[in-house]
């Protein structure tokens, strides 16, 4: 017998009347609200179950076995809305997603494709576009712009382009200089830095001016900043 608690049992076909079952990941009771009017009024389509965190999402994704998710990015507690369509896709659920979100920047988009969405769509969306690409994903379509595709491949050669320079420039830097730089981004003097390293202030000088020129900087911000951007050092 299929035990309907099983996480690994196959949904049960679809024909025409039978609807796309739909798992609702959002916090706010507002938009979960506009949700469940898009799908009455999308005849394809049902809610199943609603969650409010990432945690819950993933659970209900493997409990449920959804054919579609629409999923926020912004969620409450450690697991968001990326980690949510990483985790699904990793365990190779046949779930569409609908990423339904209040950002609006490239990076959110790029992302989202990146992790498996099927569908990009923002939460100013009105209720009969929101119903009407509930119906399209889950008939197994893409739910993207042009705009939106554009977008994702601009942030694509923007990461190339970072990547390639943060290749170039840590190329250049020595281990020292790294080490320093670390130190400089927790905000510490010269003097305290060579205190740490055992070696005089005026070595320490010369290795952060060398820094300076190799990050094309002029200054401590400046090189932190710029460290940062690079993906040479992270800030808390």
């Amino acid at each position: 017998m299929n035990d309907p608690t099983d996480p690994l049992r196959e949904p049960p076909p679809r024909g025409a009347s039978v609807p796309a079952r739909v798992l609702v990941v959002e916090d706010n009771e507002v938009i979960r609200g506009v949700i469940r009017l898009a799908c009455e009024q999308a005849p394809g389509v049902e809610v199943v179950a609603e969650v409010s965190d990432g945690g819950s999402a993933i659970d209900a994704s493997r409990r449920e076995r959804p054919d579609v998710i629409v999923l926020d990015l912004a969620l409450p507690g450690e697991v968001q809305g990326l980690d949510v369509a990483r985790t699904i896709r990793g365990d190779g659920l046949p779930t569409r997603i609908l990423v339904l979100t209040g950002r609006t920047d490239d990076r959110a988009i790029f992302d989202s494709i990146r992790a498996g969405a099927d569908g990009f769509l923002e939460k100013t969306e009105g209720v009969r576009l929101i119903a009407d690409a509930l119906e399209r994903v889950a008939r197994g379509e893409r739910v993207f712009t042009p705009g939106q595709e554009r977008a994702a491949v601009d942030e694509l050669g923007r990461l190339a382009r970072r990547q390639r320079e943060h290749a170039q420039v840590r190329a250049r830097l020595t281990e020292r200089e790294l080490e320093i730089l670390e130190y400089l981004s927790l905000g510490l003097t010269v003097k305290q830095v060579a205190k740490r390293l055992g070696v005089s202030p005026r070595t320490i000088d010369s290795h952060v001016s060398r820094l300076y020129r190799k990050l094309g900087v002029r200054n401590r911000v400046q090189a932190v900043s710029r460290a940062a951007a690079l993906g040479l050092i992270e800030l808390d």
